[in-house]
């Protein structure tokens, strides 16, 4: 999602009520997924659908060729809308595709398993297609890092208190107060404003009303500056937290965490910063650098026999046809620079970029790579 569109996408969300199973119209052979953040639509097999950001004419497929070779279109055959927020497309190649409130469903050949979204935030033009809980305005749900994560109107990440947690049959007692205001805001409520869903607002002594969700008031950070910044887990030893619905699947025990001059990035267990390659190695290949060539400037990260996926971490056959099991993030193989010498080095940074077929070449991994855009 590009930040320019983020206003629009918050008020999207807030106008799209949360859609629970029962309620939800479903074609044969489609179900959902149901967790705090909302609802996900899975096709027959139980697979993530997704939805294209590109396909701007409701109704309109615009992935074709290559393009639905790698996310197939979800065919509706010869079925029957079961109801007005479905629509089988007609496609170029003469196939019917379903479309849900005017966004076309598609899967991604690299999910490998049910209910792994590996293609969520891939080029920054596909979604998971994901029905959001209802939020008063100018609250949302954003990806990040940490998860589906609450955020307020600039997209940055909302906190709650580990001790403003609610007791059964007690009011909140708020711990934040003082000197604590200074590092966390209140979320401010309008005066007038009313429960939405799980949220409600909370008359402070010491200031404007306060948004709640499931009576956790929420905060924001004053170190936080951008969209995906989580500075205030840091605070308090512990006692912080960031408003996650849905966490993420957690971290491989070797990937360590490095910062770079260009932020945070994924590494190895030495440190050393882990890439992925935009593009095709075929054609890096046949135009600047055989197999020798490759081998010499880069190592892929090899997989334990014993190794387990996690989330968009999983593992995959090397590239190279060779037997080897590698790991891969978003269904790319990772690599590491043999010309990087200290942990944070990015010199393989853009390495055959222009040639990749995809123009990227090799790129470092960033933490916040697919959630600052």
């Amino acid at each position: 999602m590009q930040r320019s569109s983020l206003g629009a996408w918050l008020l999207a969300a807030a106008a799209i009520p949360c859609a629970v199973a029962a309620e939800l119209t479903l074609p044969k052979d489609i179900s959902v997924q149901r967790t705090a953040a909302g609802t996900t639509l899975l096709d027959g097999r139980g697979r993530v659908l997704y939805t294209y950001a590109r396909d701007a004419v409701r109704d309109v497929s615009s992935c074709v060729a290559e393009c639905a070779k790698l996310w197939p279109p979800l065919s509706a055959g010869s079925a029957v809308s079961p109801a007005a927020d479905w629509v089988a497309i007609n496609r170029p190649d003469g196939t019917r595709q379903w479309s849900f409130r005017g966004k076309p469903l598609y899967t991604f050949a690299k999910d490998a398993a049910t209910r792994v979204a590996l293609g969520d935030r891939v080029g920054q033009a596909w979604n998971v297609a994901h029905i959001p809980l209802r939020t008063p305005p100018g609250i949302a749900l954003r990806s990040t890092h940490l998860g589906r994560t609450l955020v307020e109107a600039r997209g940055l990440t909302l906190y709650w208190h580990e001790d403003e947690t609610p007791k059964s049959g007690r009011t909140t007692k708020l711990e934040c107060v003082e000197e604590c205001l200074r590092e966390f805001q209140p979320l401010a409520a309008p005066l007038l404003a009313n429960a939405v869903g799980e949220f409600s607002p909370i008359d402070r002594d010491d200031g404007p009303r306060q948004w709640t969700y499931k009576g956790r008031p929420l905060y924001l950070h004053v170190g936080d500056l951008r969209p995906g910044d989580s500075t205030g887990e840091a605070a308090e030893r512990g006692a912080w937290r960031a408003a996650v619905l849905e966490p993420a699947a957690p971290l491989p025990a070797w990937l360590t965490i490095q910062r770079a001059d260009m932020g945070e990035i994924y590494a190895d267990a030495r440190g050393f910063t882990l890439y992925t390659l935009a593009g095709s190695l075929e054609r890096i290949r046949t135009l600047i650098c055989n197999d020798d060539c490759i081998r010499r400037n880069w190592r892929l990260v090899p997989a334990a026999a014993n190794a387990k996926p996690s989330g968009e971490w999983t593992v995959i056959d090397s590239p190279f046809g060779d037997g080897a099991r590698v790991w891969a993030y978003k269904g790319d193989a990772l690599y590491t620079h043999t010309r990087d010498r200290e942990p944070g080095a990015v010199g393989g940074d853009k390495w055959a970029a222009g040639s990749g077929g995809g123009g990227g070449g090799w790129n470092p991994l960033l933490r916040r790579r697919d959630y600052e855009q």
